[in-house]
């Protein structure tokens, strides 16, 4: 079975990566789109070690060193939670995938491991990425022992495990409940969005602090963020003690603790798991149709409406574009609940928050529009398009006016929540109403324009598409700099 695996997965791997398309393609054009991502990703994890080694320096120079491997690992337990749960259910039970894979001579334990394990290992090189600039920094300063970077290592390889079973069995539980219901699409969006509100608003509670607790907290900040870091994540914790203080003990407790959780979900999964992709897969057809007037509409009004039918029929491709959109109204709610002045006071920045609020609701909504994808997600029905008499302009059109209305309802319930709690001047209101809007403009009609010369038609996963995609990982780093560059010169020239 261990060879079953071994295969399945590096299939899995090459078709993620495009390793062979990039071996084996004879177009120019694509060889020299590999070498442009090549270098963008070398941007990108450039820029991840500098962030994690600054993190790493700061805890050591405060004199908190023995909290860095706790710190870092909490900050990958997290991150692969979130990145995994909306895609658990679309990679874990693609049903045509599948089909394709057990007419070969493996077994059903294997297709499982293997989908497993093909997202394990890009989270593992991820919790390397962000675990051993940390491990390095530390130990150039404080020189721990050699127990600190074997715990370190074992501990990185396995670091993944534990999170991304839990966001599988999320993700699993949130596509079986969905499977029951009609629109079931619709349910697993608001499932897993409910998920996410929960997440943010949980976290914003618990970093919500009076000034006497900031106080304590310069006062015992690091048995503050142990004891924070213990209560959210202990598996953290016990790495963390196992690397600094040489416990063994701990050490074998986080393994085991995340070693026994995946292979109990892969001993429950495994007799249900075609059941389930069968029920996943499944659609069912109402038997009420009755047959009414027909009515004709413009060539632009039936494509808009086209794609929004397109968007909201996928749960990865909703998840994963209205993430900043949710986030927008959270921060709304969040500033008329805590107050102006109360938010101002704890940064110790007075009148910063009519300054940098609207640029912080377009940093979030043009960090992931629904355009940056929408050609791609066309699929092999975008050369279907091409045969239709439709201009291409009004292709393209339609996927930035969707883009527009699905960000619209989100973007007029924060501008309201924030113009009634803090009650700007008349000048205030129109940077508040006009800067979100324009970073709306702008993330609709980029992410077009740079899907449309990136653009992927070969998929077989729309995660694929929405979450590993050139043009989607361009936009987000397009986005990082225009969103976020604003955002710290305003705080920088206070």
């Amino acid at each position: 079975m261990i060879r079953q695996i071994k295969l399945l997965t590096g299939v899995s791997l090459c078709n993620l990566f495009g390793v062979n398309e990039f071996r084996y393609t004879k177009d120019k054009k694509k060889k020299s789109r590999y070498y442009l991502m090549s270098i963008l990703w070398a941007f990108l994890l450039a820029m991840i070690v500098m962030y994690i080694a600054s993190l790493s320096y700061g805890l050591c120079h405060m004199q908190m060193g023995e909290l860095v491997p706790a710190v870092l690992s909490m900050l990958v337990a997290v991150v692969v939670f979130l990145f995994t749960m909306f895609k658990a259910g679309p990679v874990l039970f693609d049903r045509a995938v599948y089909e394709r894979q057990i007419t070969l001579p493996v077994t059903v334990r294997a297709v499982i491991v293997s989908r497993f394990l093909s997202m394990y290992l890009t989270n593992m090189l991820m919790g390397f990425l962000v675990l051993l600039p940390g491990m390095a920094v530390q130990g150039l300063m404080e020189g721990p022992g050699v127990t600190y970077y074997l715990y370190g290592i074992l501990g990185g390889l396995f670091l993944p495990l534990l999170p991304l079973t839990a966001a599988s069995v999320l993700g699993a539980l949130v596509a079986g409940i969905s499977s029951r219901w009609k629109k079931k699409n619709l349910v697993a969006i608001v499932l897993s969005m409910l998920f996410v509100c929960v997440i943010m608003i949980g976290s914003v509670g618990m970093s919500r602090m009076e000034e006497t607790e900031l106080e304590e907290i310069f006062l015992h900040m690091a048995e503050l963020m142990r004891s924070q870091v213990g209560s959210v994540y202990p598996p953290a914790l016990w790495l963390s003690e196992a690397m600094i203080l040489g416990k063994g003990g701990r050490m074998l407790l986080f393994l085991g603790i995340s070693i026994g959780f995946f292979v109990l979900f892969l001993e429950i999964l495994r007799p249900f798991y075609e059941k389930i992709c069968s029920l996943l897969a499944a659609n069912e057809a109402g038997g009420n149709y009755r047959m009414k007037g027909l009515s004709a509409k413009s060539v632009r009004r039936s494509m808009v409406e086209r794609e929004l039918r397109h968007y909201f029929s996928s749960t990865v491709y909703v998840t994963n574009t209205l993430v900043g959109e949710v986030l927008m109204v959270l921060t709304a709610i969040a500033v008329a609940v805590m107050g102006k002045e109360a938010i101002e006071n704890m940064v110790g920045m007075p009148g910063i928050l009519e300054r940098v609020l609207p640029v912080m609701l377009g940093a979030l909504v043009v960090l992931t529009p629904t355009s940056c994808c929408s050609i791609s997600m066309e699929g092999r029905n975008w050369w279907l398009m091409q045969t239709l008499p439709i201009k291409e302009k009004d292709i393209l059109f339609s996927k930035v006016a969707a883009n527009l209305v699905v960000v619209a309802p989100f973007y007029l319930v924060s501008e309201i929540i924030l113009i009634f709690a803090l009650r700007p001047g008349f000048i205030n209101i129109l940077y508040f109403l006009i800067v979100p809007a324009l970073y709306t403009l702008f993330g609709a009609v980029a992410g077009v324009l740079i899907n449309r010369k990136l653009p992927v038609f070969d998929w077989d996963n729309e995660t694929r598409v929405v979450k590993q995609s050139a043009s989607t990982f361009l936009f987000m780093l397009l986005g990082l700099i225009v969103g976020m560059g604003p955002l710290a010169l305003l705080i920088y020239f206070y």
